[in-house]
């Protein structure tokens, strides 16, 4: 093998290590041209990308091969639909983020948008009768053989100790 050759396994072995965070401008930028959300001058734009550097970055090899592959995985899932709405939903996050900031704004649509995230980001307090686990007490089963299960709860406030 010529150093090139081991150079360039060493830099894909490297780069297929690094975490996805890094990895997501150029996988974002692929998707949005895929979808086909904007024009290309204005997706390549928004990106940060001239129209040099654009169509520099188009020509190198691995760059083509992402979108090649993100381009195909949306013909396949079929979810252009669903993709576009997340590209846009996350793009509209800082002006929700806004409105609901905003003390101008309606306070209905204020509470709308914040229950809304709570939502996404998945921080609603459970409702009354979900299971929620055993807490923090303990748990204890205990079945005898030949007896049917029979549930047994009992509920003790903690004791404290003073003095």
């Amino acid at each position: 093998m010529t150093d090139t050759t081991n150079f360039e396994t060493r830099q894909k072995e490297r780069l297929a290590a690094l975490p996805a965070l890094y990895k997501t401008q150029h996988e974002r930028l692929a998707c949005e041209l895929a979808l086909g959300l904007d024009e290309h001058t204005e997706i390549f734009q928004r990106h940060g990308y001239t129209p040099e550097q654009a169509l520099s970055l188009i020509e190198t090899k691995e760059f083509a091969q992402t979108l090649e592959r993100v381009a195909q995985e949306v013909r396949a899932s079929g979810l252009s639909f669903r993709t576009k709405a997340r590209a846009m939903a996350e793009d509209l996050l800082p002006h929700a983020y806004t409105i609901a900031t905003d003390e101008l704004a309606s306070a209905a649509v204020r509470a709308d948008i914040i229950q809304w995230m709570a939502r996404v980001a998945d921080l609603e307090p459970a409702k009354k009768g979900e299971d929620r686990g055993a807490g923090s007490g303990l748990t204890l089963n205990i079945t005898f053989a030949g007896q049917e299960k029979q549930p047994v709860i009992s509920v003790h406030e903690p004791i404290t100790i003073e003095g």
